[in-house]
Parts: C-alpha cells; sequence; structure tokens
C-alpha cells in the first residue's frame, strides 16, 4: 500500500531532514503535474513601463518580475531596469534563457532580459515591442481591440507567447479586452457571448479554443494561425468600436470542425 505524507511540525518535535523534503518537494511536484501539458511561455507578470530620465540622457525601461515555464520547469524571474535611448525605431523586449546547470547546493537556471530591434526572432520569448517617441508615454490603457496594434508610444503585446494546455496561447489581457467588446455591444450572438465569458472566467483560454472560435465565427477552414493572425481576426470580429460586430457570412458555407 502507498502512503501520501504531509509534514506536520509540532511544537517539541525534532526537525527532521524528511519533513523539510517533503516541504520542499510539494510545490514543485505539484506545479509540474498541473502543468505537465502545457506548452512553454510566460505565465504571469512581466508589466513593462517607461520611466522618463533628465532631457538628452534618455529614460529607463522597468521590466517587473514574472514566471514563465519552460522545459518542465516554473522559472521565477526579478525585476529588471533598462537603459533605453531607442527613440522612434522599434524594439522588443526578450526574455532569454540559457541550459541550466547544477552546484552542490542549487539548480541554476541563467536568463537574461534584454532589449532588442524589431528583426525576426531568433530565439527567446518575446514580452512586449514598441516604438516609443522622445519625450512621449508608453500608453498601457487601450482605447478599443484595434488600439493594441498602434504602431508609436504604445505597448504592443499581441505577441507575448502565454504557455496554455495544448500550445501557446495569446494574452489573456488582448482576451479580456476582446469579451468586453462583446458584452457590450448589442450585435453579439450566443457562440461571441460564451467565447466572452470564458476569456473572462478562465484564463489563460487553451490556444485550440481560441482558433476554434476565430474559425467557427468567421466561417473558416479550421487551420493553425499565428498570434498576429489571431489578433487581426479578433479585432475585425470585433468591428469598427460603434458597438456593431461583424457578422458571419453564412453564404460562403459552414466551417471544417
Amino acid at each position: 500500500m502507498q502512503e501520501y505524507r504531509e509534514p506536520l511540525f509540532c511544537k517539541g518535535r525534532v526537525l527532521k531532514k524528511e519533513s523539510l523534503e517533503a516541504l520542499r518537494d510539494f510545490p514543485l511536484r505539484f506545479a509540474r503535474l498541473g502543468l505537465s501539458d502545457w506548452a512553454d511561455g510566460v505565465l504571469f507578470g512581466y508589466d513593462i513601463s517607461y520611466e522618463c530620465g533628465r532631457e538628452g540622457n534618455g529614460g529607463q525601461l522597468v521590466i517587473d518580475a514574472g514566471a514563465v515555464w519552460q522545459e518542465g520547469e516554473i522559472v521565477l524571474t526579478e525585476q529588471k531596469i533598462l537603459p533605453f535611448d531607442k527613440y522612434d525605431q522599434p524594439a522588443v523586449v526578450r526574455l532569454r534563457l540559457y541550459p541550466a546547470s547544477y552546484t552542490d547546493d542549487f539548480y541554476v537556471r541563467p536568463y537574461e532580459l534584454c532589449l532588442e530591434g524589431g528583426e525576426p526572432e531568433d530565439g527567446g520569448l518575446e514580452l512586449g515591442r514598441f516604438r516609443l517617441s522622445e519625450g512621449a508615454e508608453l500608453r498601457k490603457e487601450y482605447r478599443d481591440l484595434q488600439d493594441f496594434g498602434t504602431a508609436y508610444n504604445t505597448l504592443n503585446i499581441t505577441g507575448i507567447p502565454y504557455a496554455g494546455p495544448g500550445g501557446i496561447t495569446v494574452s489573456p489581457v488582448l482576451l479580456r479586452a476582446f469579451a468586453h467588446t462583446v458584452m457590450e455591444s448589442d450585435s453579439a450572438g450566443s457562440l461571441d457571448v460564451n467565447f466572452a465569458l470564458l476569456c473572462l472566467n478562465h484564463p489563460p483560454v487553451p490556444r485550440e479554443c481560441v482558433l476554434r472560435y476565430v474559425s467557427r465565427r468567421l466561417c473558416t477552414p479550421y487551420r493553425e494561425l499565428t498570434h498576429g493572425e489571431i489578433y487581426e481576426r479578433l479585432v475585425r470580429i470585433a468591428g469598427n468600436g460603434n458597438g456593431r460586430m461583424v457578422q458571419a457570412q453564412k453564404n460562403k458555407g459552414p466551417a471544417v470542425i
């Protein structure tokens, strides 16, 4: 017969090595079991803000602490402050993780939070991108869904790969904004409302669920899409922000589900 053991730290008892090992292993085992079928990606955190410096001296980017799921491990990172003077040019914040190693006492996973240009990705997890004008603020309050893709002075989070069951998924912030658009629309259908409630109640939304919704909603064959393609289709469904959502064109035939 097998046993599940949970250490009890009682007054007067000798602290045992086995109790400390059980306390150490429980959160790691619990997390690995819960995330075993999740794709690598961002779990939490990594809010990005910009602070202006003195005139002519540039400013600084503040990248908050966060957590990622990578190769079966949860990696926690600390806040990072980066000098910034790349005005009026594409900038991408990325997290790069390097191979792990072991010491006598620790498992060590080196990482780097860095600021790069807008060149094609050659590794690392994107945490946001923007093009900032000197003297401007980096906006993170979005007027509508289309505003997430504004080129200048706006933090673009549409390309962040979030960890999710069955595959990487899109930003919960983006999906919540889409859900609010749906719930405020007087032309949303039952499929839209059901998907919106899922976005509000159950982040992260699995990638397949997003793809199935987009396919069904636009009456197009189900297929894999990039983050950019998913965002473009969500904007198309949401309409132009006047409360009227784009209606499915049923004369094109049903989607292949």
